[in-house]
């Protein structure tokens, strides 16, 4: 199984920008990942997670950064389907502010799940 996943480190007053842009892409891949699509191209698991950066991870009375970090979490079985949903990505309204976003952004496409609880 592959994954696209992505983790962005945001300054808290620009983290309202870039969840708008996440909240647009999960609206997107709502309207588009439809249950009844009978290709098997739908991605199996998607979530998108926002939390407050911690000073010390182990102690969180010690504070935090300033920053929010938000994921995004997606497995998918074929590279192919991977390729179909970044086009779909890029050509869809609030591409371009994904795009913005990316600028705090690591990424990882095609990326090998080796543990999966599930």
């Amino acid at each position: 199984m592959l994954a696209i996943n992505l983790s962005f480190k945001v300054p808290a007053d620009k983290a309202g920008e870039v969840e708008g842009a996440l909240r647009a892409h999960a609206e997107h891949m709502k309207n588009t990942y439809l249950p009844e699509n009978a290709d098997g191209s739908n991605p199996v698991e998607a979530y998108f997670t926002k939390a407050v950066e911690l000073n010390n991870p182990t102690n969180p009375d010690d504070g935090t950064t300033g920053c929010i970090i938000f994921t995004v979490n997606e497995k998918w079985l074929e590279a192919e389907h991977i390729q179909k949903h970044m086009a779909k990505t890029m050509a869809a309204p609030h591409w371009d502010r994904i795009a913005a976003a990316m600028q705090y952004a690591n990424v990882s496409v095609m990326g090998e799940i080796f543990y999966d609880m599930g």
